[in-house]
């Protein structure tokens, strides 16, 4: 990027920052200020700059994270659990799960899975909720306030409990929370800042343009980043829009399509899109994805078919745009907040692993336009869960806008498109083997393309995540390949991906092996 005459990037960071402090998203950037390549995101004067935080892809220090659920610490001990990830896999950042309420993230092994070699060998209900303490003042202005602490274990502070033991090992801290997975069942008043979908119904989402989501977030950003000696922060939000979700899911799976509140409705009038022509397109596609194939192929066909209704409606995709800008601001937001209380911790974007194999999803998901509000992104380059997962996508659409091809087309279709042509398994194939670890630097290598080298890219490396039975397992030779794929590629780090406590540590040692192989070059 062309750095712009007279801005500096300290400059910019500091304007930024100030801007960022301010009570809502909408006063960062502006209700109607968005920059048409960079939706959310500050001025244009800020466009460009690389953060001063910002490492070159060659760093000395190579990041070795991992995402490590507070139960671990509580089933092996803390000091026995950090000297096993520091042993193990070389772990110089751990990323303890503070805020979430599913079991993607917190939690013992998923049921049905073999348990892990480590840790308590049973399987565990979970509550979730903040697993740090909650001191109410930072609270006052959130509708949700009560019933925040998760009750799963008792006292234990997954940061006040951790953070000095990982600092006296050389270990640094990056807290991690979920904004993908609440359960209102748990959450007083959560209506009060949840997705309302295309029919008027209460999702267990929460709105980004809703203020009580906006003041959550804020509130828990302030309250650990005020108390804990933090050394950074890291977001996922494993949600796709409107459009991408009805398309991708799949015809024998219900899906809301969000979000239609009235801070959704009043931004979308206030950007000029006629919010009833949007409701009644997303209810047409809502039909359309149950229409039987018999009936599609009476006329042009599903594709066809499909195009017309997008041309009919283009609320469609203006809305699923409005959705994707209102993320964007809360990156900005969530930046912002955690630069005010501590400017020197490091704030990054898990990016779900959808971004690697859905072009439409890519398409969303712009790493050049947030480079601005991040200090590394984290893609998902998950490369043994990919088989299965890959393989379900595929099925999906082409249940949806491709049933004029077969699945192995759409897959070959599929890899052309996203570059792997020739590289991986056919359909059949594919979820026993998974993807090879040249996918792994193909995204590593796309991301830091994107960049530019604005900032650090750790791509996520999946082990052990839970996958059917039948399908592709980790091995400590898949682990070590995708390691050594994202290091060669130009990655300044990696995350050890989806959460500690599902890992054999066999398949952890893969990481530490990559390690040694790379130093010793």
């Amino acid at each position: 990027m062309e750095k712009l005459p007279g801005i500096n990037s300290e400059t910019s960071r500091r304007n930024f920052i100030k801007a960022a402090s301010m009570t809502s998203a909408a006063a960062l950037v502006g209700r109607n200020g968005f920059a048409e390549s960079s939706p959310g995101l500050p001025p244009a004067a800020a466009l460009g700059q690389q953060s001063p935080d910002a490492t070159s892809n060659k760093s000395d220090r190579r990041i070795i994270a991992i995402q490590v659920p507070p139960q671990s610490f509580v089933d092996e001990g803390v000091d026995k659990c950090l000297d096993t990830l520091q042993e193990k896999a070389g772990v110089n950042v751990i990323m303890p799960i503070v805020y979430s309420y599913g079991w993607e993230l917190i939690g013992r092994q998923v049921k049905g899975h073999p348990l892990p070699d480590h840790g308590v060998q049973a399987y565990g209900e979970i509550h979730g909720g903040s697993f740090t303490k909650v001191n109410p003042e930072f609270y006052t202005d959130s509708p949700i306030s009560q019933d925040l602490r998760a009750p799963d274990l008792g006292n234990f502070d997954v940061l006040a409990d951790v953070i000095p033991k990982a600092k006296q090992r050389g270990i640094q801290t990056y807290a991690c929370s979920s904004d993908s997975d609440y359960n209102p069942a748990f959450i007083p008043n959560f209506e009060r800042i949840a997705e309302i979908d295309v029919y008027g119904r209460i999702t267990r989402s929460s709105c980004h343009n809703n203020p009580g989501t906006r003041s959550l977030q804020t509130a828990l950003l302030k309250d650990w980043f005020s108390n804990n000696d933090l050394d950074g922060f890291m977001w996922e939000c494993e949600r796709q829009g409107p459009l991408d979700t009805a398309l991708t899911a799949g015809r024998s799976r219900r899906v809301s399509l969000c979000c239609f509140c009235p801070h959704c409705v009043q931004k979308g009038r206030e950007q000029g899109i006629d919010v009833e022509r949007a409701r009644a397109g997303y209810m047409a596609l809502d039909r359309w994805i149950s229409q039987p194939d018999s009936e599609a192929r009476q006329s042009d066909g599903s594709f066809v078919s499909l195009w017309r209704l997008l041309v009919g409606y283009p609320e469609i995709l203006a809305w699923h745009k409005l959705w994707f800008s209102s993320k964007a601001e809360f990156y900005g937001l969530l930046y912002g907040t955690v630069k005010t209380v501590n400017p020197r911790a490091k704030v990054g974007w898990h990016i779900m692993h959808t971004v690697t194999y859905s072009p439409f999803y890519r398409s969303d998901v712009d790493y050049a336009s947030i480079v601005n509000v991040s200090d590394f992104i984290k893609p998902s380059a998950y490369n043994n869960c990919a088989g299965p997962r890959f393989a379900d996508y595929i099925r999906n659409v082409q249940s949806t806008m491709f049933r004029d091809f077969s699945p192995q087309e759409v897959l070959t279709m599929m890899y052309k498109i996203l570059g792997y042509e020739g590289e991986e398994a056919n359909l059949e194939k594919l979820p026993q083997t998974g993807l090879t670890a040249n996918y792994v630097a193909h995204e590593t290598r796309r991301a830091i393309a994107d960049v530019k080298g604005a900032v650090p890219i750790y791509p996520g490396i999946d082990i052990d995540i839970p996958t059917p039975l039948d399908t592709k397992q980790t091995q400590p030779s898949d682990v070590k390949a995708a390691v050594l794929a994202a290091f060669k590629a130009g990655a300044s780090g990696v995350v050890l991906s989806r959460k500690y406590s599902e890992m054999k540590l066999a398949n952890l040692a893969g990481a530490g092996e990559a390690l040694r192989e790379l130093n010793a070059g």
